[in-house]
């Protein structure tokens, strides 16, 4: 290659990465910069995160200009029309974007816009040097771009990070732990009538009772995962500034039994224990797999930012998680390996995740600290109390059905129903871990506690985990259970407990002192035993929302009072989970109660043909769509093998264009080996 060629190649790669930054990295580092916590949750290393924004920037233009230098093999002429239209290209993307922004207008003509806009500038640059000129000034723009994302603030902190390091404390901590923090469970799920917890549905959550205190009014202090479950971990508020990393919440759970503990933590979501503390809590991918997933995801980012409205609704949600946003694949198995983003924790492995887990709780001649963070009963809701799903992978087969927003409250019971099933599965992966514990001989010794990050609720609108003060009752009450060593009887504690005060509490029943300040207070202390008021941070803007204990307790028992009505309690059979929606006299009876049969496309007909197939799932979530004239909504019956076992009614999604639907959970028992028949009928 001659100097001049290599002078022109050298302008082209510029050329490229000038508008490939501005078309796709900026905007990605844009919103990076907003949300730290996407490389926070997966634990990314700094080296990670250097190397993968460099290579962001610079990697694909030169695959761009590669692709020129081979065309230009043949013609010198097609090399420069290629460097037109990959120029053309990148100016469209641009303008795309802007577009979006500026303009209320149809898909398509959005996209011709964006191509007349890149075709003109593209043909501006050939003809005219001025063009040229400017765009090679622009030459700087990538190396600054980069160099500002991964100097600000918060990319800075875990880019260049320092990580948290053993202390001491005061005492001497004999006393093995267990720590199991559930994620998206409101204490109204686990309570029956009476508001006492109810043992017949929730088995694994009774053992527990039976030998601890149950903080009944507990709450949690912030809505999100990402603040919420360090907040736990360390005993302080959450602040905007701090990230779920070490370098963030240096006086850990993990920092402060370092010493004294072994460490066996699993976080699914945070990376508040050190990679130094927790030498073997932290599996490593390759390096080709992280930065792959990394792509996977940030690319489904950008075409949200990129694509039309239309185009962008029928796109997997980014709005739910960070991390792995697209999804697919089966949920199980998948080793712990995989604990590399929080959405790829909620797509694949939570089972086979907790029980490794389990598997490594041994006793030793030191006590361990046995930390588990597991993202359940948090959606994906696929699992049912047997430990059966009932569906493979973890997206909606019809997307968004999970998280629309529904002017039908039939749509909502069924939801909250999965919701109910899911932590029933969580109860069993609990009565898992009990059995562990006092086959090896730990339960009797051991402290352990149970508690979730915060609720879930279930208004008209979409998002179903932002505490207001009308979503409050249902996701600010949280269960924790706290069993002392050695104590053998169950004890109910009602003092108004702040997720913050976990931590503290663990210290005073331990008789230990941490010797660091923290915001939370331990449960036992007077000033948490006398509190009549509740504090929560308001998402993002770290506001404080302040009920009185009094006029919150009124709001939550009209919540109980909504799943009684709809759930019944344990004490009813295993059955009446199911027996919601119109005409529930029909459940039982034969197919022939209900009137005409409609013609639905169900979403799982295929393995209906072969159930127990695969003995871990069993398709009991019908789902379909119904054909001919759209008349949700109507009220249905289904019926499993001629006979009907569970009713509902047809709707509609909010955004989108999917017709008439139907969602409806059926008893698992209402399947036989082999062959089965399911239809849905209207009710009469």
């Amino acid at each position: 290659m001659s100097r001049e060629t290599a002078k022109a190649a050298g302008w082209a790669y510029l050329n490229l990465a000038v508008l490939w930054t501005f078309a796709v990295a900026q905007p990605l580092f844009d919103l990076l910069k907003d949300n730290p916590e996407f490389f926070a949750a997966r634990g990314s290393s700094g080296f990670d995160i250097v190397s993968f924004s460099v290579l962001l920037v610079v990697l694909p233009p030169a695959l761009l200009l590669a692709i020129e230098l081979l065309l230009g093999l043949t013609r010198p002429e097609v090399r420069r029309a290629a460097h037109v239209v990959f120029l053309g290209a990148l100016v469209a993307l641009i303008a795309a974007q802007a577009l979006k922004k500026s303009i209320d207008a149809s898909d398509t003509l959005l996209i011709a816009l964006s191509v007349l806009v890149g075709a003109a500038v593209a043909a501006l640059w050939a003809r005219a040097e001025p063009v040229r000129s400017f765009l090679n000034v622009l030459s700087p723009a990538p190396l600054v771009f980069l160099l500002l994302f991964l100097l600000s603030g918060q990319i800075s902190e875990l880019a260049f990070p320092s990580e948290a390091k053993a202390r001491s404390i005061g005492g001497v901590a004999r006393a093995p732990i267990v720590v199991v923090l559930l994620d998206e469970l409101p204490s109204d799920t686990l309570v029956d009538a009476n508001d006492e917890l109810d043992t017949e549905r929730y088995p694994g959550f009774a053992e527990l009772a039976e030998n601890a205190t149950w903080f009944k009014n507990a709450y949690t202090i912030y809505d999100s995962t990402e603040r919420a479950q360090p907040a736990i971990m360390d005993g302080n508020l959450p602040a905007k500034d701090r990230q779920p990393i070490s370098s963030d919440h240096p006086n850990s759970i993990f920092a402060l039994f370092a010493k004294t503990h072994r460490m066996n933590v699993s976080e699914e979501a945070t990376s508040v224990c050190s990679r130094d503390l927790c030498k073997n809590t932290h599996p490593e991918e390759s390096y080709g797999d992280r930065i792959s997933s990394m792509t996977e995801d940030l690319g489904l980012v950008w075409l949200h930012v990129v694509s039309p409205p239309n185009i962008e609704n029928d796109l997997a949600s980014v709005s739910e998680n960070w991390g792995n946003f697209g999804g697919g694949g089966d949920e199980e198995p998948v080793s712990a390996g995989a604990e590399a983003s929080t959405r790829s924790n909620l797509n694949g492995g939570r089972a086979v995740r907790f029980q490794e887990w389990i598997d490594d709780i041994v006793p030793g001649r030191r006590p361990a600290l046995n930390f588990k963070h597991t993202l359940m009963p948090h959606v994906p809701w696929q699992y049912l109390p047997s430990g059966k799903r009932y569906r493979k992978a973890p997206n909606d087969v019809i997307p968004g059905l999970s998280n629309q927003s529904y002017e039908d409250t039939g749509q909502l019971n069924v939801l909250l129903q999965r919701h109910l099933l899911q932590t029933g599965f969580a109860d069993l992966e609990l009565q898992h871990l009990w059995k562990h514990l006092k086959d090896d001989g730990l339960w009797d010794d051991s402290l352990i506690v149970v508690a979730a990050d915060h609720g879930v609720a279930f208004p008209h609108a979409r998002e179903r985990r932002r505490l207001t003060r009308q979503t409050a009752a249902e996701i600010a009450p949280v269960p924790l259970f706290i069993k002392a060593p050695g104590q053998e009887k169950g004890k109910t504690d009602d003092a108004w407990v702040e997720t913050i005060d976990i931590l503290p509490t663990i210290f005073d029943i331990l008789n230990l002192d941490p010797r660091v300040k923290m915001d939370g207070k331990s449960a036992f202390s007077d000033e948490v035993q006398n509190r009549d008021e509740l504090r929560i941070l308001i998402r993002n803007t770290f506001e404080v929302l302040r009920i009185p204990a009094e006029q919150f307790t009124r709001e939550r028992r009209a919540i109980i009072d909504r799943n009684q009505g709809l759930f019944g309690s344990g004490a009813d059979g295993p059955g009446r989970l199911y027996e919601i929606g119109p005409h529930p006299e029909l459940i039982g009876q034969p197919a022939s109660a209900a009137g005409d049969e409609l013609d639905v496309d169900l979403a799982y007909k295929r393995d209906y043909a072969n159930v127990d197939a695969d003995p871990t799932y069993v398709p009991a979530h019908v789902v379909g769509r119904v054909n001919g004239p759209d008349r949700h909504p109507r009220d249905i019956a289904v019926a499993v093998n001629g006979t009907i076992r569970a009713v509902g009614s047809t709707f509609e999604l909010a955004v989108g264009d999917d017709g008439e639907l139907v969602s409806v959970m059926v008893p698992e028992s209402a399947f036989r080996k082999g062959r089965n028949q399911v239809q849905v009928f209207a009710a009469p």
